[in-house]
């Protein structure tokens, strides 16, 4: 008898705490194309000391081209080739000094700085710090 009451006691508090992870918790709400794009133009004008308007505009509507590019990406290389892209255009933009204080700037997850890779594949296979 006090057996059976165990199994029924931790078969309800099993199904107590399955009913609990299953609630659905709220979904953050995903940035759209033009909020990303301009979250990574303000970093980017901090980062680099820009205040030109329209120096600001521009570097905002090649983001804005590259963030739904990546979007639209089926695959982490694509994915990868559209960064890189991304990187070599703003190369033709930014001065020779900002684009060069853009590579040393770390990324944001703490990996290596921005780099352009030679080919879609990173050349540096070793993995990012802890």
């Amino acid at each position: 008898m006090l057996r059976c009451l165990r199994i029924h006691i931790l078969l309800l508090l099993a199904l107590t705490v399955s009913a609990a992870l299953a609630q659905e918790s709220s979904p953050v709400p995903r940035r759209t194309a033009e909020e990303r794009a301009m979250k990574q133009t303000e970093m980017l004008a901090r980062d680099l000391n820009i205040s030109d308007s329209l120096l600001r505009d521009t570097i905002y509507r090649v983001h804005l081209r590259y963030v739904r590019r990546r979007e639209q990406a089926s695959s982490r290389m694509e994915a990868v080739d559209c960064i890189n892209r991304l990187l070599l255009e703003l190369k033709g933009i930014l001065s020779a000094t900002q684009y060069e204080r853009l590579q040393s700037i770390p990324r944001r997850n703490g990996a290596r700085g921005h780099r352009v890779e030679t080919d879609s594949v990173a050349q540096d296979a070793t993995p990012p710090a802890p």
